[in-house]
């Protein structure tokens, strides 16, 4: 006869393997002791490893569009091992170049993508070992040239040890080309140093501007008409914009003219009520007074220009019957639109039914790529001035024109016509209230893009030799 104390083992054994068979685990089996423990053997001590890391970097502001200027960093092993060869990877925003090119760093450009503008890069080999409670400074500060273009630019460098990107053996081209160094900083001591950063973004600031302007539309329709009332925003530069945040750089509000209902907004335009709160466009009641739209990115190039589509039905012949397009403050610390001196292009009218044709001032820039790369299509549903929300496409239709490109009046469901400019813009605002936080993501979804911030994170890339040494990408 098995004993009290095995019967028990056995019983909680067996319960054990129940719970585990039942999907509850995972559950670890109690073991039972057959005799005294085996002692547990020491961890072996962790081999020693280089840990780097950088010094904050104040920025550089005031620099003049086309003069050079100097970024010098500083770093840190903070491990206890040596870093035998390092790689360091820079990436310059749009607006720079290198001045200097180093004969054992590889340099190649990234054209524009969806998510970002493009970008300047640079991988250097740093054949030399770091030791550790050393700070080390370049030889030399990097050597940078501010282009005609630039405004909010950034230089960002990363610096990885055992890198893939040059493996062991890589050669370089030498020639006259100096060699990017490292060397310990003299007096090695600065109390004021704050070190802990993997990833290095130097901000450089230019002396620049860059014209955003709006447009709206002249339009002629009788009661139950259709027209497309084309709104456009466009950056005239001569800088192109990148925002500080992952938000639109451009945002503004278009008012709908009195005695017409939205049955087609365009991407990226989310409708508002009377309290600027955002409206449910499934909710066919709410009143809708007004659409907050932004760029699809958070940067435009310059002499870029996006169209926005307002498909108008006509509910009322009301003559003169007027709304306004107007910039309001986005998500910016810089403020509203800081960078712009020409305020009297940042208002315009949609008039439907005007009292006389005409052209109207401030029309937008002919040709251009669009504002960010993104396409012009229209989507969604639409509201009114003074009615409720009403579904429709927002595709815009077809019609003649009556009048000039620029300008004139236009029948049916023609298109544009120039806009005018009422006022000047402030240069402070209020908060964006619907766009900020969730609401700019939904916007984004109602739009069908995505807001990405033009920062990329690091990735390690071989440099591929069979393709003539080209440079590997910057981490991202």
């Amino acid at each position: 006869m098995r004993s009290a104390s095995t019967a028990r083992a056995s019983r909680v054994v067996a319960g054990v393997a129940a719970v585990v068979g039942l999907g509850w685990g995972p559950v670890a089996a109690p073991a039972l002791a057959e005799g005294p423990e085996t002692p547990t053997a020491p961890a072996a001590p962790a081999a020693p490893a280089a840990e780097l890391a950088f010094a904050r970097t104040a920025p550089i502001d005031g620099v003049r569009p086309g003069d050079a200027t100097e970024v010098s960093f500083s770093v840190i092993n903070r491990g206890d091992g040596p870093a035998t060869r390092v790689a360091l990877f820079l990436t310059g925003s749009q607006g720079l170049s290198f001045a200097e090119k180093y004969s054992n760093c590889v340099y190649e450009d990234s054209p524009a993508q969806d998510e970002g503008p493009a970008q300047t890069n640079a991988t250097c080999d740093i054949e030399q070992t770091l030791e550790p409670g050393v700070v080390y400074v370049p030889e030399k500060p990097l050597g940078v040239t501010v282009l005609d273009r630039a405004l909010y630019e950034r230089l960002s460098l990363v610096l990885q040890e055992d890198s893939i990107a040059f493996p062991e053996g890589t050669q370089h081209g030498g020639g006259a080309d100096p060699v990017l160094r490292l060397v310990p900083r003299q007096p090695p001591g600065d109390p004021g140093a704050v070190y802990g950063y993997e990833r290095l973004d130097v901000g450089i600031t230019a002396r620049n501007t860059a014209d955003f302007a709006l447009t709206g539309a002249r339009l002629q329709g009788r009661a139950g008409e259709t027209v497309t009332a084309e709104v456009t925003f466009a950056n005239k530069g001569p800088a192109w914009v990148a925002n500080d945040v992952g938000s639109p750089i451009g945002v503004f509000d278009v008012r709908v003219p009195t005695g017409t209902t939205v049955v087609g907004a365009p991407d990226f335009c989310l409708p508002l009520g009377p309290d600027d709160s955002t409206v449910n466009k499934a909710d066919k009641a709410a009143r809708v007074s007004s659409y907050r739209c932004t760029t699809p990115y958070v940067y435009v190039d310059e002499n870029s220009e996006r169209p926005y589509p307002f498909r108008l039905r006509i509910d009322k012949v009301v003559k003169n019957a007027t709304g306004t397009v107007t910039f309001v403050k986005g998500d910016h610390r810089w403020g509203t639109l800081p960078f712009d001196q020409n305020r009297a292009n940042n208002t315009a009218e949609i008039v439907v039914n005007p009292s006389s044709g005409g052209a109207g001032t401030g029309g937008a820039s002919a040709g251009g790529a669009s504002a960010g790369g993104a396409s012009a299509g229209g989507t969604d549903t639409g509201g009114t001035g003074t009615g409720g929300a009403d579904g429709g496409s927002g595709t815009a239709g077809g019609g003649t024109q009556s009048g000039g490109a620029q300008g004139g009046t236009v029948q049916g469901t023609g298109t544009q016509g120039a806009g005018t400019e009422d006022g000047a813009l402030a240069d402070t605002g209020t908060g964006i209230g619907p766009l900020i936080g969730g609401t700019a993501a939904a916007l984004l979804m109602a739009g069908g893009g995505f807001l990405i911030s033009a920062q990329r994170q690091p990735r390690r890339v071989p440099v591929d030799r069979a393709r003539g040494g080209r440079s590997p990408r910057a981490p991202r």
